[in-house]
């Protein structure tokens, strides 16, 4: 390798003569814009951070119920939240204690919510956007170009959506973009049903935009996805604690106790997640706050 900064080491493989990244077929007439630089940004695998805080959680004692179904609350005489009461696979049900509840199920906290407080009259403002993806392998983008620089490319096509791009660790390019958000939300994450006509336009998409011109296709398919985002009419997030009166539970003192709502992060969920969860556990402790959250409570 020779000598030289990381930015002019990545720039050597990465971008040609300034063109984009070398994955990306270029064609007449388009044009590339440069939103950051390598000491400004940066990119994770969402898989590979929510492996790793799961790891981390439960190094520090978290126990992980899963799968499970949250179906109902338990209140002690006064009145006041005392266990959460789940479902397990076996079809067998368990009463964990709590004090404090946190309820933050993406695009199903609305469901959750309303399980678990089925008298309440709050109704959670978020729904869910559908999105499909789509991971691919290609002879542009191996392990020897990684120690070099990821990137990411967002783009606009002519039938109507935005692709997003990027470069990971491990030879694999993401492409994403494609949203709906007229597909119902399924029971259960694992039963969300791809659809096949939405997966050919993002091949068809891959082959123009990753592939070769005039060659037989050189990209393999590694795998195929649909998430369901929560989002909110306001496009931010709540962060939030409910009130006790609404939830028919006796009030608590702050830091002692309460029912908090997380979601409604759109597509930056996974990006907002440490954050969200610093927060959170200063709003539900009743610490001094790192972040004011004032806008974005129910």
């Amino acid at each position: 390798m020779h000598e030289g900064s990381r930015a002019e080491v990545a720039a050597s493989h990465n971008f040609r003569d300034g063109k984009g990244p070398a994955w990306l077929t270029r064609r007449r007439g388009d044009k590339i814009d440069i939103i950051s630089e390598d000491a400004t940004c940066a990119q994770v695998d969402p898989l590979r951070l929510s492996q790793f805080f799961l790891k981390e959680c439960q190094s520090r004692g978290v126990q992980l119920h899963q799968p499970a179904q949250a179906v109902s609350i338990n209140k002690d005489e006064q009145g006041r939240l005392q266990s959460v009461r789940i479902r397990v696979k076996d079809a067998s049900v368990s009463d964990i204690p709590c004090t404090h509840l946190l309820v933050t199920a993406g695009a199903w906290t609305p469901r959750v919510f309303k399980t678990l407080f089925p008298e309440s009259s709050i109704e959670l403002p978020i729904s869910q956007l559908a999105g499909h993806s789509i991971v691919i392998k290609s002879p542009r983008w191996s392990a020897e170009h990684e120690a070099k620089g990821c990137h990411a490319v967002f783009t606009t096509s002519p039938s109507g959506f935005s692709p997003e791009m990027f470069s990971r660790i491990g030879g694999e390019l993401y492409v994403a973009g494609l949203n709906d958000s007229s597909i119902p939300l399924p029971e259960v994450a694992t039963d969300a049903k791809i659809d096949r006509e939405s997966m050919d336009q993002l091949l068809q998409l891959c082959e123009r935009m990753l592939g070769l011109d005039g060659a037989k296709s050189d990209l393999e398919v590694t795998r195929e996805g649909l998430c369901f985002r929560p989002v909110t009419p306001k496009g931010t997030p709540i962060l939030s604690r409910v009130s006790d009166e609404r939830l028919g539970i006796r009030a608590a003192e702050e830091g002692e106790g309460g029912v908090f709502v997380a979601a409604g992060h759109g597509p930056w969920g996974i990006s907002l997640a440490p954050g969200t969860g610093r927060v959170m556990a200063e709003m539900m402790l009743g610490q001094k706050m790192s972040a004011r959250t004032g806008g974005l409570a129910l």
